[in-house]
């Protein structure tokens, strides 16, 4: 455990996972921070954008007690908008993005597809995984094909979701920081400003450059305090 464990361990952490990823994601940092808290997923309603579906993740995660809250790619995005609703002392991005102008051209690309929805998405990606076996690599079917099956509703969700996303003010006034890959070919760094690059590190952070993320988020905690804890940014 780092020398700055013991303010680690006086802050509760919040963190949530990438989109298609649960709690195993952070298995090196619930090894080190004992008090840290993967906030599982919850389905999405019917049509509901990632503002509305933040604010109701931030119910699940005690409005009124400060604590840090972060996430992984999807997940840290969605942190910085549940992020308004609490008592937050910062927003951690793991490998993820502060405004939707920093995501890549080939998701913002997705737009007007995924303005018809998870489910057309679906019917889209069958068609596309039976029909382009002539015309597409191997795994770019197989890819297509699971995304239309019904396991991968919350994906499709969070697709048309995070392409939708758009920037405001609230955000813009949360305490971020935020760890980077220099080789995320997800999210390029280029694209973003963070605080921290990790020179050998790719999208998934939080597995193979653990030492890195754990070192990071020690130097976060220690570097907040309760008393520094604000109010909701938005209500």
């Amino acid at each position: 455990m780092s020398q700055n464990a013991p303010e680690a361990a006086r802050v509760p952490i919040v963190l949530l996972s990438g989109m298609a990823a649960d709690e195993r994601l952070f298995g090196p940092q619930l090894a080190q921070f004992p008090g840290l808290r993967i906030q599982p997923w919850v389905e999405p309603r019917h049509g509901e954008s990632l503002r509305n579906y933040a604010a109701r993740m931030a119910q699940l995660i005690e409005p009124d007690t400060p604590c840090l809250i972060g996430g992984a790619s999807f997940g840290g995005i969605v942190a910085l908008e549940v992020s308004v609703h609490l008592r937050t002392l910062g927003c951690v991005l793991i490998g993820s993005i502060r405004s939707p102008i920093e995501l890549p051209l080939r998701w913002r690309m997705l737009w007007p597809l995924t303005l018809l929805g998870p489910d057309w998405l679906a019917v889209f990606t069958r068609l596309a995984s039976q029909f382009g076996k002539r015309f597409l690599p191997g795994g770019t079917v197989r890819r297509l094909h699971r995304l239309s099956q019904p396991e991968a509703a919350f994906v499709r969700w969070a697709m048309c979701a995070v392409t939708q996303w758009r920037s405001r003010p609230a955000t813009r006034r949360v305490r971020v920081f935020q760890i980077h890959g220099a080789n995320d070919r997800t999210l390029p760094v280029a694209l973003t400003r963070p605080d921290v690059v990790v020179p050998a590190g790719g999208h998934a952070l939080t597995l193979f450059s653990a030492a890195a993320v754990n070192a990071f988020l020690s130097d976060v905690a220690r570097q907040v305090t309760p008393s520094q804890s604000v109010g909701p940014i938005e209500n």
